[in-house]
């Protein structure tokens, strides 16, 4: 028999097929803009900012404005832009401005858009004797709350244009304040689950840890692991049982995201305390089982395959918590094992079969979420078995053994991408050596 130093094995995980599982949205000045909210109201006196060359018209405006009860307008008139430019970055209080669009020094709509670089948060009424709706629609796109004809009885409009471009500027700035502050809650939650992605993955057997012992039992495990949401309800891992045994699995919880990650760390801290080599896979099971029952809520429950590996015997021992189906290999034949038995959290006093079968050298466990055989296929069909089965066959008669790369190629070829679930794929071979 060959010596166990001298077999070779590693652990190969394979990299995300996702540039990224989410965009992190920028984050604006929230608390700035909060504190905006509200400011522009009705009060009892506001401040007008009235800009108009022709002193007539500045007149009639006034005028309208002090027959103004409710509210009390104190009106500054100044007659160029850089004149009221200059008054606005002076920081005197400026509730709306009344902006003629034929200044000394600013014609057209070009007045309104340095207006409004000027005063971004000031609400603005703009005049012009033009009578023309597509100005008026130019007007309003460049940044004015408001259009007045000059010709129009200031009295009657004047007043009440003033009071809705106060109202609907703070209508614009609160709906701004709010996308500010979600993008700021977005950015958190996105950190926080960044934080228990890679709490996640730090659970996955790590190639430093584990290749010295692989290579001493002649095993290559070739892995691939993507939650659907940033995390999710699946894990895979190894348990090293001493001599020439190791232990191998897969579970998978309802749902994916936050609650089904919290899910799979309860999992695995019950697999920290409660594994004992000496134990049957299908005892463990049991054990497990119980131990979820008491902690999942309604509703939750996880599968979950579990195998182990003796090498010198040439075996591998398993039982199945209701997991997909695992695929046993050698050369170009392959078969789906037994997997049937209730699901992890489901019942209080759980039984799993056993089942043992050779596994020497050349042969192969592909073990899988069922992120694969849930995929929409052809109209309202699922991949199934039948696709992976056929996907498989394929492989092994055209390279002689199966790539857990190749099989995703092949599988995202045919089914709807990207997956909606969580995805974990992990093939176990023994490799070939001399007796």
């Amino acid at each position: 028999m060959m010596n166990l130093a001298e077999r070779g094995g590693r652990l190969i995980r394979l990299p995300s097929r996702t540039s990224g599982w989410r965009t992190d949205p920028e984050a604006g000045d929230a608390a700035g803009l909060a504190g905006l909210v509200g400011a522009r109201v009705i009060r009892d006196t506001l401040h007008v900012l009235l800009v108009e060359d022709e002193p007539g018209d500045a007149r009639l405006v006034e005028y309208a404005l002090r027959m103004s009860s409710a509210p009390v307008f104190v009106v500054r008139h100044v007659g160029t832009l850089a004149a009221a430019i200059a008054h606005i970055e002076s920081g005197e209080p400026v509730d709306v401005v009344l902006l003629d669009l034929s200044l000394p020094d600013s014609t057209g709509i070009a007045t309104v858009s340095r207006m409004q670089e000027a005063a971004s948060r000031t609400p603005i009424v703009i005049m012009t004797g033009m009578d023309d709706p597509r100005f008026a629609s130019y007007a309003l796109e460049a940044g004015a709350q408001d259009y007045l004809i000059k010709s129009d009885d200031p009295e009657r409009t004047v007043g009440r244009a003033i009071r809705y471009a106060i109202t609907r500027m703070a209508g614009q700035l609160e709906r701004q304040a709010l996308l500010e502050r979600i993008a700021e809650q977005q950015r958190h939650l996105v950190e926080e689950v960044n934080a228990a992605r890679a709490m996640q993955f730090d659970l996955l057997p790590r190639p430093e840890r584990l290749d010295g012992r692989l290579a001493k039992l002649g095993i290559e495990v070739e892995s691939f692991f993507e939650p659907s949401s940033g995390i999710g309800g699946d894990l895979w891992g190894c348990l090293d049982c001493g001599g020439p045994r190791m232990s191998f699995y897969c579970f998978d919880f309802t749902g994916h995201g936050i609650g089904a990650a919290l899910n799979v760390f309860r999992l695995h801290a019950l697999i920290s305390d409660h594994w004992d080599p000496r134990r049957q896979p299908g005892e463990m099971l049991a054990t497990l089982g119980t131990a979820l029952k008491g902690l999942l809520g309604r509703g939750q429950f996880a599968t979950m395959f579990l195998c182990t590996i003796d090498v010198d015997a040439g075996e591998i021992e398993w039982a199945s918590a209701g997991a997909p189906a695992p695929v046993i290999m050698q050369g170009q034949e392959y078969r789906f094992l037994a997997a049937s038995g209730i699901p992890l959290g489901l019942s209080k006093s759980p039984e799993y079969r056993e089942h043992c079968e050779p596994f020497p050298p050349g042969a192969a466990l592909f073990m899988y979420s069922d992120a694969i055989t849930d995929s929409p296929h052809e109209g309202d069909a699922l991949y199934g078995e039948t696709g992976l089965g056929n996907a498989i066959q394929g492989l092994l008669r055209t390279n002689g053994e199966l790539r857990v790369d190749n099989l995703l190629d092949e599988v995202c070829r045919q089914v709807q991408t990207p997956f909606e679930d969580d995805l974990t794929a992990v093939c176990i071979r023994r490799l070939k050596g001399e007796e």
